[in-house]
């Protein structure tokens, strides 16, 4: 069943099918966990469906559902890459003939991933389009494509859904949310899901007691940057949020990621902007440099946070 707030979009790709308006390569962009995959997929669907329909009845269709489409393709990473082997190992079958006489459709899931050369190789199939053969590419960072990969393609961006869609979804899943936590990840319900899923709101609220015992002086730096090394892009993540919320309860406005902030010590702006430039450099940092101690950086962190604090309470 396609996601509600895709319906629009796979409704104006299916006007394009019927009119026989299609392109032969596609660029679903958008926000991570909005379900660019299964539109993706629903796109596939069509194209290969015999009705052109996703009929569910027919060969084709019962072949989908099986996974076992012989016209069906997919490349994704491996080891954090798409390579070049993978893409060559396509170009014969889908320069060949149909095995079933219909459409031939290659997924690329994050396609971002593509590494120069994969990515050369795939750019001489978008020149060359093989006939009956569309390229579906998938990618939340669209701008670490080549330029010239995404002159070929036409993009299609994923909207995100309104908050009513989100939590109507989300609450048919069983899961109940506020604006505010969708608001952490960026209105993308599939990525909320499966966050909680994994424990996210456990450790969500472990770290707040902890920010707020370290606000306080309740917690000393030292064993804060101990317990959430491990995990130091998660904790400057919500560090992050919970700055931009004090930075606009300062000025009167209403929070963004929280429902409220439990009562806590407000660092003075000055701090707030220096520590908040600091939670971007360290994040920076971690994904850049491997071999970077995380531990140091969150220590770091911590002393400043404790430094720039003022005694104006709120919350």
């Amino acid at each position: 069943m396609t996601l509600p707030w895709l319906q629009e979009t796979l409704n104006r790709f299916s006007q394009w099918q019927q009119q026989g308006r299609l392109a032969h390569a596609y660029l679903l962009t958008g926000t991570q966990g909005i379900g660019k995959s299964q539109l993706a997929t629903s796109m596939a669907n069509r194209l290969l469906c015999a009705n052109g329909v996703a009929c569910g009845q027919c060969h084709a269709c019962k072949l989908l559902a099986a996974g076992t489409h012989p016209d069906r393709y997919q490349l994704a990473a491996d080891g954090g890459q798409i390579k070049v082997d993978a893409v060559r190992s396509l170009m014969a079958p889908v320069y060949g003939a149909s095995l079933l006489g219909g459409a031939k459709v290659v997924l690329v899931e994050q396609a971002h991933l593509l590494n120069i050369n994969a990515a050369n190789a795939l750019l001489k199939s978008l020149e060359e389009p093989p006939q009956g053969t569309y390229w579906l590419l998938i990618s939340s960072q669209p701008g670490l494509l080549l330029p010239t990969i995404l002159s070929r393609c036409q993009q299609l961006h994923v909207p995100v859904p309104t908050i009513q869609q989100a939590q109507q979804w989300l609450a048919e899943q069983g899961i109940n949310t506020t604006a505010a936590m969708l608001q952490r990840f960026h209105g993308a319900p599939l990525a909320l899901q499966a966050a909680l899923n994994a424990g996210y709101a456990d450790k969500v609220t472990k770290l707040q007691g902890d920010l707020v015992a370290l606000e306080t002086r309740h917690l000393m730096p030292e064993t804060f940057a101990d317990r959430w090394h491990k995990e130091a892009i998660f904790c400057l993540d919500e560090l992050s949020h919970r700055l931009l919320d004090q930075a606009r309860l300062a000025r009167g406005l209403a929070p963004l990621y929280h429902e409220r902030l439990d009562r806590q010590e407000r660092l003075n702006d000055a701090a707030l902007d220096a520590l908040w430039q600091s939670v971007l450099v360290s994040r920076r940092q971690l994904t850049e440099q491997k071999a970077i101690n995380s531990k140091w950086l969150l220590l770091d962190i911590a002393w400043q946070l404790l430094e720039g604090r003022s005694d104006n309470v709120v919350g």
